[in-house]
């Protein structure tokens, strides 16, 4: 009798296990693959010309970038309609091509404190000129790059992100060349 009960526990054992590997297995079946692009782009368009309809200077906006610059991020600080003051708009790209992928950003701001505040004390390490612009280099201690220059009481910075997997100088240059004076709507 006893060894009776054994066989019948292990027989349930083996149904329930049996049971549980078909839903896991149904699961496995029907769950969504990836495959996609893992970037997700966003349109810079309304945001950047809220930007330039509201900001106290006039702004200068990326233009005419490679089809393999994709944005991937645009914010916006303080606009309003009853208060111009300090603003700033970041544009977060991706450099994606076949072989590499890699990211750069647009800070442009009239906060006196921008570069400090993006770059913390990253020293003029040298200058370089784009578009007929000249821009200063800043290249911290890991060799991360950011390109910065005064308009006015505007602070542009072209940066690779200072982290892993950050743009190359050039693809930086392409970045501050591309910048042209958008006017508002």
């Amino acid at each position: 009798m006893a060894r009776r009960r054994g066989q019948e526990t292990i027989r349930d054992m083996a149904l329930s296990l049996g049971v549980v590997m078909a839903g896991v297995l149904l699961v496995a079946l029907f769950m969504p693959r990836g495959g996609g692009d893992p970037v997700r782009t966003v349109d810079t368009a309304a945001p950047v010309a809220a930007f330039a309809r509201l900001a106290p200077f006039d702004v200068l906006a990326p233009t005419g970038l490679p089809d393999h610059w994709k944005p991937t991020s645009v914010r916006t600080s303080g606009l309003s309609d009853t208060a111009p003051g300090t603003v700033e708009l970041t544009i977060g790209y991706v450099v994606d091509r076949p072989d590499d992928r890699t990211y750069a950003q647009l800070n442009e701001s009239n906060a006196r404190d921008a570069v400090k505040r993006v770059l913390g004390d990253r020293p003029v390490t040298g200058t370089v000129e784009f578009a007929g612009a000249s821009w200063q280099e800043r290249r911290d201690d890991a060799g991360h790059l950011a390109l910065t220059r005064q308009v006015g009481d505007v602070v542009l910075i072209v940066s690779d992100g200072g982290g892993k997997g950050g743009a190359s100088a050039a693809d930086l240059g392409v970045l501050a060349a591309s910048l042209r004076p958008h006017a508002a709507p």
